[in-house]
């Protein structure tokens, strides 16, 4: 009963969030010019815990200097990890943070060594409310709300999102911020 409850208090925070984005968009987000790299380093912790016996790697280039919300993007993280964690064998699970400078901005990515995501899910990965087949059981599945809360932040930034993958193989999620 407790962890339904729970659930249901996830599901009602993720849409007042969802609908705060929709409503407001970039002015709920408070951007300040400061390392992203710092922000991704001080959650290593917390993203180990969260990994649990799933191997958890960081390569961040230093200095990530962009525009961003510090607190929405660890949301965006702790969503791509927790959809990594989801979808990787607990013991033999993978997941890879990367943070590198691009041209006009930075360029973050999250990959893992999981189920992968078969082509036709692809388009719809990022709609509220989708989940793949490979998702749909209570024990694993979310509500769908997690990559339409990404996909809105990262855009409410002025940046993309957008994911490779392959069935067997895994997933990465590459996300670029502009400068």
């Amino acid at each position: 009963m407790h962890s339904e409850s729970e659930r249901l208090n996830k599901l009602v925070h993720d849409l007042l969030l969802l609908a705060k984005l929709d409503r407001d968009g970039a002015p709920s987000i408070e951007l300040v010019n400061m390392p992203l790299d710092e922000v991704i380093r001080s959650m290593e912790p917390q993203l180990i815990m969260l990994a649990g016996y799933r191997k958890v790697t960081l390569t961040i280039e230093p200095k990530l200097i962009c525009r961003h919300d510090p607190d929405k993007m660890k949301q965006v993280i702790l969503n791509l990890v927790h959809n990594a964690v989801q979808h990787t064998d607990e013991a033999l699970g993978c997941i890879h943070i990367e943070g590198v400078h691009q041209e006009n901005g930075v360029q973050l990515s999250v990959r893992d060594n999981g189920t992968g995501i078969a082509p036709e899910h692809i388009p719809y990965l990022f709609d509220r409310f989708y989940r793949s087949e490979s998702s749909r059981n209570r024990k694993k599945g979310g509500s769908g709300l997690g990559l339409a809360i990404t996909r809105s932040i990262v855009e409410a930034h002025g940046g993309a999102i957008h994911v490779i993958s392959r069935v067997g193989e895994g997933s990465t999620f590459l996300i670029w911020l502009p400068h």
